[in-house]
């Protein structure tokens, strides 16, 4: 446990999660202090505030020192208010949180981190799993590596509008209206922060590898989608009312499992993002 002006982290495995202690988010933060979350953040993949009482209002502030908050794609675009923050029962659902994922990989310009916090949730289960994808990526040989480098994947929402049945091709008529189709990004992305390397591709949104044959492209991404998997690169998070995740969607994906049956209502907030392979940092609203 290291500790930096009253704030105690803990780490929760060897490859990802960190819990940060000693910080009361009703509270405006100095300047220290997000300077240290944001460098957890970028180390960790993603951190947890412990049972943290908090407005939408003051979720928001909080989250405005990292970057500018933009709406859930299902809701459409920028938000305008705290007000505005995605605040839904979150059952499971095998097309979006229940498979391993980073969040809406399939836009132009993803998210570039998440914030999540457990408004009200189940009794037991619905717990939270991230995995490492710098570890991920580390754990391949060099010649997996070498393959890997430069090559570009398709990721889509379709798969998320097929698994919504009934209102699906509507859910995906208005997001090619506003988006376009699908979007082309790099298999393995340099952190811009960190300097570290990481997989890029997801079960819920990558396709296809672009230079590859159909086939070799399927047989590398079920290879791919498997290896995320791993137990080493894993950690999971049981929740109690008032937590809050943060993560870092260039460098950890989560899965949400659905083992519970209860209400799960939880509260997002998104930070845009831009093109992956660009240059983005973690950075108060208005600062470039």
């Amino acid at each position: 446990m290291t500790t930096t002006d009253k704030i105690a982290l803990e780490r929760v495995t060897s490859n990802v999660g960190a819990v940060i202690n000693g910080i009361d988010l009703r509270l405006p933060q100095s300047a220290q202090t997000i300077d240290t979350v944001r460098q957890a953040l970028i180390n960790h993949g993603v951190i947890f505030f412990r049972r943290q009482d908090i407005s939408l209002e003051q979720f928001w502030a909080f989250l405005e020192n990292f970057g500018r908050p933009q709406k859930e794609e299902i809701k459409g675009t920028d938000h305008d208010r705290p007000s505005d923050v995605h605040t839904a029962d979150m059952s499971p659902s095998r097309y979006s949180t229940a498979t391993w994922h980073a969040d809406t990989t399939s836009l132009p310009r993803p998210p570039l981190a998440t914030a999540l916090r457990a408004a009200a949730p189940p009794e037991f289960g619905g717990d939270t799993c991230w995995s490492s994808m710098y570890a991920a990526w580390d754990a391949l040989s060099e010649p997996m590596q070498q393959m890997l480098d430069g090559l570009t994947a398709v990721h889509s929402i379709k798969p998320t509008a097929e698994g919504m049945e009934e209102y699906g091709h509507l859910f995906l008529a208005d997001y090619e209206a506003r988006h376009g189709g699908d979007s082309t990004h790099p298999v393995v992305l340099t952190h811009p922060e960190s300097g570290r390397r990481a997989l890029y591709v997801s079960e819920c949104f990558t396709t296809r590898i672009v230079e590859l044959a159909p086939a070799e492209s399927a047989a590398m991404l079920a290879m791919l989608f498997r290896h995320i998997q791993r137990p080493e690169f894993i950690m999971r998070w049981k929740w109690s009312a008032g937590d809050i995740a943060f993560w870092d969607n260039r460098s950890v994906q989560h899965y949400a499992v659905p083992d519970y049956t209860e209400a799960r209502v939880m509260q997002r907030i998104v930070l845009a993002g831009v093109k992956p392979g660009e240059p983005s940092a973690l950075q108060p609203v208005g600062v470039s």
